[in-house]
């Protein structure tokens, strides 16, 4: 009997501590989720750009399909004078949340506002085309048995906006010349970047290709030919890397409909 109105007496006790844990979770799940989010950002950009990266705040909103990324940096590889080789003041992002579920997730728009670019130059080289050529290369491709497997979901973006980027070059002093050089590229628009067999990481690397190479080539009256030459040169051959993709996969899909012997 007493132990019987022990028992009566320590079920409210574990019931309210349930409950309690119950709304700790649901307080503490949007922070948690977005801890994630800036974790895996974070590692997508250094295991691409072989750099280190920060963000100072990511939040998902559910119930919009929305991700914000505020004050991302990207740091300059070593050897080199600035901290930074790149700043984004915010990035939106509009995802479909259904296609969380799936193996490729669906982003329907991206905008990045307020990007601040430096190139710095150092000797025969500069801290743009450093990180392009350190930028991982794809291994031919092995049995399926050997394939590593790959890390994070596909990523498929629709629509890419770029507003606002601000360049700030550090040239090496010549005589006669300046050693600074200042540009703004107002706008760049990609669509219809990656899908099947890309990750975000790879989304990364692509994004930052094209920023590179738009300075490249609206800089070429301001940037010494030196900088701009090896920009695009490292440039192009990630851009022939990605073309080799897309014909791969294009191959592979024209296959399927080849009428068998």
């Amino acid at each position: 009997m007493a132990n019987e109105k022990k028992r009566k007496t320590v079920w409210p006790g574990v019931l309210f501590s349930i409950a309690v844990l119950l709304v700790i979770l649901v307080i503490a799940s949007p922070f948690i989720i977005d801890s994630i989010l800036k974790v895996s950002i974070v590692k997508a950009i250094e295991n691409q750009l072989n750099t280190g990266a920060s963000v100072s705040r990511v939040h998902l909103n559910m119930s919009a399909g929305s991700i914000e990324v505020n004050d991302l940096k990207i740091d300059n590889p070593p050897g080199y004078e600035y901290k930074h080789v790149m700043e984004l003041k915010s990035i939106y992002v509009k995802v479909n949340v259904r296609s969380f579920f799936s193996d490729t997730v669906d982003v329907n728009e991206v905008s990045l506002d307020g990007a601040t670019v430096v190139i710095e130059q150092k000797s025969l080289t500069n801290n743009l085309a450093d990180i392009l050529k350190s930028m991982p290369k794809k291994e031919k491709a092995k049995p399926e048995a050997e394939k590593p497997k790959q890390e994070g979901k596909n990523v498929h973006i629709s629509s890419l906006d770029i507003r606002d980027i601000n360049v700030k070059a550090k040239l090496l002093p010549m005589p006669g010349k300046l050693d600074t050089a200042e540009l703004n590229i107002s706008a760049i628009h990609l669509s219809n970047i990656g899908g099947k067999k890309t990750t975000l990481a790879d989304a990364v690397g692509k994004i930052f290709n094209e920023i590179v190479n738009a300075i490249a080539r609206q800089g070429s009256d301001i940037l010494p030919r030196d900088v701009t030459g090896s920009i695009q040169e490292n440039a192009g051959q990630v851009s022939e890397q990605i073309k080799k993709e897309a014909k791969d996969v294009t191959e592979k899909v024209k296959g399927l409909f080849k009428k068998k012997d």
